[in-house]
């Protein structure tokens, strides 16, 4: 999760031409921005060929939401966690989160990490939760959702500690991680990579500005990348400025499709292939 858009101006303009196949690795579709029209926001996301989205909580309450949501929805997959903004309440949060997660049906656990951008949470509170966050995942056998913000190697290092302790847990195939809304440079994300984790491209790929994402997105191998919306923020172009929503993750799949001079079916493939062994589900 990041900063809200400017204005939330709904689903303005023509739907996405489908691109079948497509998932959605992180998003937040329980939010108060998609809530007056939820069911048209879900229709659009299968009628532009998005088959799964990944529903990410930020506390014990919104990944509560997310587990219901994909109790009833096969197709919407739910991630319980802790964002580094509410880290100062873990305490409060602690025991819930357990429960939730230890009562089954989240396939990770985020979304849990470093935001010093905003330090809404004090660092040695959100050091603390993004630690007891790790530990949690690694006592369920579940991957983890990682938020970086202005905290590249500081989230890096911790990572890497705990890496070099519980090790490719999920099993040699498989990833332990994601880490959400990548905004690093090409270097940090094969790092990451080698530690076990994808790299999740988000809409701010297609501004004409993110060089360096449109870098990861073009030379990291595409069995390592995701594509995400993070809705409803970090709208792709052409909808920038409006509010996001799962069925505009086919624009960031074109996009990277056009980096990589390659068929967006096989974006979409490849990505969703990605996302299904990392989570877990079956596409």
């Amino acid at each position: 999760m990041t900063a809200s858009p400017s204005r939330d101006r709904g689903a303005e303009g023509v739907p996405p031409e489908p691109l079948p196949g497509t998932v959605d690795a992180h998003a937040h579709v329980r939010s108060r921005e998609l809530q007056h029209d939820f069911a048209a926001v879900l229709q659009r996301a299968w009628d532009a060929g998005v088959t799964h989205i990944v529903d990410v909580g930020v506390d014990t309450a919104t990944s509560l939401q997310s587990l219901e949501l994909a109790r009833n929805e096969p197709r919407i997959h739910a991630v319980a966690g802790l964002h580094p903004h509410e880290a100062q309440h873990l305490e409060r949060e602690r025991a819930s989160l357990r429960a939730t997660v230890e009562g089954g049906g989240v396939v990770g656990v985020g979304e849990i990490g470093l935001d010093f951008f905003r330090n809404i949470s004090p660092p040695d509170a959100q050091y603390e939760a993004l630690r007891w966050q790790l530990d949690l995942a690694r006592e369920y056998d579940l991957p983890v959702v990682i938020h970086s913000r202005n905290a590249d190697e500081e989230c890096f290092d911790v990572i890497a500690e705990w890496q070099r302790r519980v090790g490719r847990y999920l099993g040699p195939d498989r990833e332990i991680g994601m880490m959400h809304c990548f905004a690093g440079n090409l270097e940090l994300a094969v790092r990451y990579a080698d530690l076990g984790f994808l790299i999740s491209v988000p809409g701010t790929v297609t501004y004409s500005n993110n060089a360096q994402g449109q870098e990861v997105a073009r030379l990291m191998p595409l069995a390592g990348i995701l594509i995400e919306t993070d809705c409803p923020y970090l709208t792709p172009v052409p909808h920038r400025g409006r509010r996001n929503e799962p069925a505009y993750v086919v624009h960031t799949a074109r996009f990277v499709a056009s980096l990589r001079d390659c068929d967006p079916a096989e974006v979409a493939r490849e990505t969703a292939a990605n996302a299904a062994r990392l989570f877990g589900f079956t596409l």
